[in-house]
């Protein structure tokens, strides 16, 4: 995957290998949302292009986009087993019902993320750890071969957190790459394969130990990076200049 346009303010360019997966990060305001909403095909560059396998958003390849979930109205009366059957509306079509192998599919993604016992439960009745399990579900029903997640593991606890990885480990066989968009610098650091720092511009793009640097870090975030003695980093969330 590569992406060369122009976002919020500067322009950004970067090349993602198939299978890897990379941590997004920067502060509030950085452009992480609009960033995956154009690899989504959701929204268009101001400039500048958007090649996955050779092609632009939205054609010959999948990519499966997971909003955060506080966008998303968990209280419409869907059932589990209907919100996963959503991923496969683009190879079904809007105005056809799903058929036998739709549905096979959906089973196997629910069985893939361990949430096939709860098909019928109404989404809104789920924690957010098997609510997010089951937006995952979603995105393999589809066939993804790039799924983003906009913040997935906000409000989780560790279990679920572990669970969700657990998952994103079982995705990489496909080979599918996921990048994912998190506030967690530690997170990143320790569970991707590449970090992507961004703040309206690329900040810096590579292997965690190269890209979460305090120098990196500092014209990122500016003062409201925390380095503690034992070397964990924080990034105060509440009280970073929105933009």
């Amino acid at each position: 995957m590569r992406y060369n346009g122009n976002l919020a303010l500067e322009q950004v360019s970067f090349t993602v290998t198939a299978g890897e997966r990379v941590a997004v990060v920067g502060p509030n305001g950085a452009g992480k949302t609009t960033l995956f909403k154009v690899l989504a095909g959701i929204l268009h560059p101001a400039g500048g292009t958007v090649e996955i396998h050779g092609h632009g958003p939205g054609r010959h390849v999948c990519v499966g986009y997971l909003p955060q979930r506080a966008t998303i109205n968990l209280d419409f009366p869907v059932s589990v087993a209907e919100v996963v059957m959503m991923g496969r509306i683009r190879e079904i079509g809007l105005l056809r019902w799903p058929r036998r192998p739709d549905w096979s599919m959906v089973d196997s993604a629910l069985t893939r993320v361990g949430m096939q016992d709860h098909r019928a439960r109404p989404i809104g009745s789920l924690s957010s750890g098997q609510q997010q399990r089951v937006f995952l579900a979603q995105a393999v029903a589809q066939q993804a071969d790039i799924v983003l997640l906009d913040e997935p593991l906000t409000g989780l606890d560790l279990p679920s957190q572990e669970i969700i990885f657990e998952i994103l480990n079982d995705l990489r066989h496909g080979p599918v790459t996921v990048l994912v968009a998190t506030h967690d610098l530690n997170l990143a650091s320790g569970h991707f394969d590449k970090v992507l720092l961004l703040n309206r511009r690329l900040i810096a793009f590579g292997e965690p130990q190269a890209t979460i640097t305090p120098q990196n870090l500092l014209e990122a975030y500016g003062g409201h990076l925390h380095v503690f003695a034992d070397g964990r980093l924080l990034v105060d969330t509440h009280h970073e200049g929105r933009q």
